[in-house]
């Protein structure tokens, strides 16, 4: 049975795909241009041009640092999470909640295996990451790349705990609900609907995520990412999963960072390779853990299955 049809869970009616993901798309465009709105208007009462950000770094003074994370935020929330309800509430009507699987409340038993499920990634992530890296990029992505990493050292640059709990909010919470909400909860269950393996709506859904952060460095990894979080969410048929699990992993770097700044920043210099046994055996047992998470998922259908009958 595939888990996100389960007859145990509201579904809503099929709807033209290319009308879902236009307005999602139109809905994108305009949050980003209210945010736009927003930011300038921020940015008269904060008395700092929004052209600063793109030399933003890590000498940045606290001030700006701040009213760079509270553009980000806007930007964020106007781009993701508000077009991501409207177009739930306008096509899943009085449904949108459960139709976005935020229903129920997770269980202690997929936070646990998804979290699990993802450090045991890390390791062949790195690789991937090392892999990615040596790949020819053009110059407009290396340019962008080298703007997005003076950007995010910038962010991460945290002086005290006030400034930490704040990025996490920034750089962890809200691409957390933001981007679960449109990737998982709205694109692969719309992509699942329609095409025949639940596997090609993740893994679409999954390149579309990696692309859509515009970092080619990262391509690769972060594909990984989406497709884990993708799988999670077809198992566990909660969307509460992959965002607390994408919530864990972005607070996971963001907290590393702030307590070991020095030694994180020494890894990001490194150019040699990772250790390949480890990222094979990470791989390993990311398969295996992925196995294990479907049988439980299956095995789980064939009790409710059973205590319907």
């Amino acid at each position: 049975m595939d888990p996100l049809s389960s007859p145990s869970i509201n579904h809503t009616p099929r709807m033209p795909i290319l009308m879902v993901f236009g307005f999602l798309f139109i809905s994108m465009v305009v949050g980003s241009l209210l945010g736009s709105l927003l930011n300038l208007l921020l940015s008269q009462i904060w008395g700092i041009s929004l052209g600063a950000m793109q030399h933003i770094n890590a000498d940045t003074p606290f001030r700006e640092r701040q009213f760079f994370r509270s553009v980000s935020l806007l930007s964020h929330l106007a781009t993701f999470t508000l077009p991501g309800l409207a177009t739930a509430y306008l096509f899943y009507k009085n449904q949108w909640w459960s139709s976005l699987r935020l229903k129920f409340p997770p269980t202690a038993f997929f936070i646990t295996a998804g979290i699990v499920w993802l450090l045991v990634s890390f390791p062949f992530a790195q690789l991937s990451y090392w892999v990615n890296q040596a790949l020819p990029l053009p110059n407009w992505a290396t340019s962008l790349e080298g703007q997005a990493e003076d950007m995010i050292a910038g962010l991460l640059t945290m002086n005290g705990i006030g400034e930490l709990v704040f990025t996490l909010i920034v750089m962890a919470v809200a691409p957390a609900i933001g981007e679960e909400l449109i990737f998982r909860g709205i694109l692969q269950q719309e992509l699942q609907k329609r095409m025949k393996s639940p596997h090609a709506a993740i893994w679409l859904s999954a390149v579309i995520f990696s692309a859509f952060h515009l970092q080619f460095e990262g391509f690769i990894p972060r594909l990984i990412l989406g497709a884990l979080l993708g799988y999670l969410f077809y198992w566990s048929r909660n969307l509460w999963i992959p965002i607390i699990v994408h919530l864990f992993y972005n607070g996971l770097q963001i907290v590393a960072y702030y307590l070991y700044k020095t030694e994180m920043e020494a890894l990001n210099v490194q150019d040699e390779m990772p250790n390949l046994l480890i990222g094979l055996v990470s791989l390993v047992l990311l398969i295996g853990g992925g196995w294990y998470l479907s049988q439980y998922t299956k095995t789980q259908d064939e009790i409710r299955d059973e205590r319907i009958a």
